[in-house]
């Protein structure tokens, strides 16, 4: 297992909202998960082609964009878009 490290982060509150409604929904256990998986993410992984990096990136940027402009959707919608895009990608690796 890695080693961790206690991080306190000072986010803006409609963000820490937004995290905590995901992790209501239980696609996470905890925002430190949410928020780990996000970052591994966008710095990616050694699986990932560049260009899918971009794509991950690209997503989670529109997502901050539209969260900094107070447009927010259900959870459920995130979610389903998100599992469309990552099996996207996965069918293109076939």
């Amino acid at each position: 297992m890695n080693a961790t490290e206690r991080l306190v982060l000072e986010l803006p509150a409609d963000l820490v909202a937004t995290l905590r409604t995901i992790v209501k929904s239980g696609a996470f256990t905890s925002e430190s998960e949410l928020v780990s998986t996000v970052l591994q993410a966008w710095y990616g992984s050694d699986d990932l082609s560049e260009k899918e990096l971009d794509e991950v990136r690209t997503a989670v940027a529109e997502g901050l964009a539209e969260a900094d402009a107070g447009k927010f959707i259900d959870a459920d919608e995130v979610h389903a878009e998100l599992r469309a895009r990552i099996k996207a990608i996965a069918d293109r690796r076939e």
